[in-house]
């Protein structure tokens, strides 16, 4: 039996994952990533911890499954966007903790720019992003700043950079276009750093990867590693792998995932339209020898993460299953409403200056009324999104395909099919980014003839359909109103 191995970097954790030739997974080793954060907004990560925790993952699966490393066929890699790693070129050792997508500490810069509109207007035309502090661009050009000394040193990568970097023995130093066109650097129509953007955030085109196919060879993995050599076929960006994964869609479905953020993508063709405020332009995947294909996107900054906030920080909770059970007690929110805006608003509001809050309380609220509200907020936060990209492709979307570990709680599932009056699909494989780097690893290794031919087994395995949605419509508007409290917060 031949393998493929995903290596499914996020944001909380990091995965291993083996796929045999039908796309089955057979087995996953996770382990758990420290996040630093302050109450500046600061949120960083270590680049060693995402590299060592990643092959340690990648060992530790091919060991618990007595598998010969010569029967894998190639590695996929997928990864948080936008991060931003920056290391020496000579030792290959990092200068700085990763700047994770959602650090705020740019804001006041995105700020300055977005005043001069006409510099705005024109960032979203070559790169199809607004300005946010989110992408890599403002992180990179922070860096440079604090380490101008050693600038003639400095390479900086996205997640997937810097774990190619490592997995090769530093011989590939490279992305695809996925990722590229997150930094805000990207020219979208010719997928090359564009000369212009680099300029403006006095960034070397010699400090960045070069960007290849989606598909393509990206080098092999070190010998030492796993005992023999094995090909890199594969990578793209979290949120477009699992789009991906879902392979070729009808025009009424959207793909949504739910993680640390949650995200709402839709294809859009071979043409990067231009799209409303709210939503972003990506390019979902290039593969050899074929158009490129591109998507909107919409998104939200916290999604898991609150949940992970509430029992970690709040210790609200136990365990993730406790936060279902206490949800699945009460049918309302009692009349608490959450808007989880830890780093800021992303689509389709834009605004890094919103905070969190939990407004509603009184003396009758207990713990089953927060469970509730915080899983009513992401799903109201996801229908506000899949609205938004209905609006601009001018389609009444249906179905959704929805992926990611929250799609595990039926309360959340329950409450977004009768919030967003649609049907949702859960396919067999749940962790779908990891399934999408799969697939584009194997169809860069030549495994599978077809791109429908690889996601035939990504049916659907459940659906949820709307039940009250009279209920949650009401609970939509309540939501909005709070929203409007958390706008504007940060002066």
């Amino acid at each position: 039996m031949k393998y493929i191995l995903a290596l499914d970097i996020g944001t909380t954790s990091t995965r291993a994952i083996l796929f045999d030739t039908h796309l089955i997974k057979k087995d996953q080793i996770s382990h758990k990533l420290n996040i630093y954060t302050t109450e500046t907004g600061e949120v960083e990560q270590d680049p060693v911890e995402l590299w060592d925790k990643t092959l340690n993952a990648a060992k530790d699966v091919i060991k618990k499954n007595r598998i010969s490393s010569k029967n894998i066929s190639c590695i996929g890699i997928t990864n948080q966007r936008e991060t931003t790693i920056v290391w020496d070129a000579a030792t290959g050792k990092p200068l700085n903790r990763a700047i994770v997508w959602q650090d705020r500490r740019t804001s006041s810069r995105c700020k300055a720019i977005e005043k001069q509109r006409a510099l705005a207007r024109r960032i979203k035309v070559l790169t199809g992003l607004v300005i946010d502090p989110s992408f890599s661009a403002t992180k990179m050009e922070w860096l440079n700043n604090k380490l101008k000394s050693k600038k003639k040193r400095l390479l900086f990568g996205t997640v997937d950079s810097w774990i190619l970097w490592n997995l090769t023995g530093k011989k590939s130093y490279a992305t695809e276009p996925s990722n590229a066109s997150r930094t805000m650097l990207m020219n979208l129509k010719t997928q090359t750093w564009d000369t212009e953007l680099l300029k403006l955030f006095n960034i070397e085109e010699r400090q960045l990867p070069r960007i290849q196919d989606s598909d393509s060879n990206f080098g092999e993995s070190e010998k030492k590693l796993f005992g023999i050599k094995i090909p890199i076929t594969g990578i793209l960006g979290d949120q477009q792998s699992a789009l991906f994964s879902h392979g070729p869609l009808h025009k009424e479905m959207l793909a949504v995932t739910y993680g640390t953020g949650i995200f709402t993508l839709k294809t859009i063709g071979q043409i990067p339209r231009p799209a409303t405020s709210g939503i972003l332009t990506t390019v979902g995947w290039k593969r050899s020898g074929r158009a490129t294909e591109f998507a909107y996107e919409t998104s939200a900054l916290t999604g898991g993460a609150m949940l992970e906030w509430l029992k970690n920080n709040m210790h609200l909770v136990e365990t993730m299953k406790e936060f279902d059970e206490l949800a699945a007690k009460v049918e309302t929110t009692g009349g608490v409403t959450i808007v989880p805006a830890f780093s800021g608003l992303a689509a389709p509001d834009w605004d890094p200056a919103a905070r969190g809050l939990i407004i509603g309380l009184n003396r009758a609220t207990e713990r089953t009324h927060i469970c509730r509200a915080a899983i009513e907020a992401i799903a109201c936060q996801t229908e506000r999104m899949a609205a938004l990209l209905s609006e601009q492709t001018g389609s009444k979307i249906t179905s959704w395909r929805v992926s990611g570990g929250l799609t595990r709680s039926a309360p959340l599932m329950q409450s977004q099919a009768d919030i967003s009056n649609v049907r949702l699909c859960l396919p067999a494989e749940l962790e779908a980014t990891g399934a999408g780097a799969a697939m584009i690893a194997g169809l860069g290794a030549k495994i599978w003839p077809t791109w429908r031919e690889a996601s035939k087994n990504q049916t659907c395995k459940k659906s949820y359909s709307p039940k009250r949605t009279k209920r949650g419509h009401a609970f939509l508007e309540q939501y909005e109103r709070a929203l409007e409290r958390a706008r504007g917060w940060i002066q």
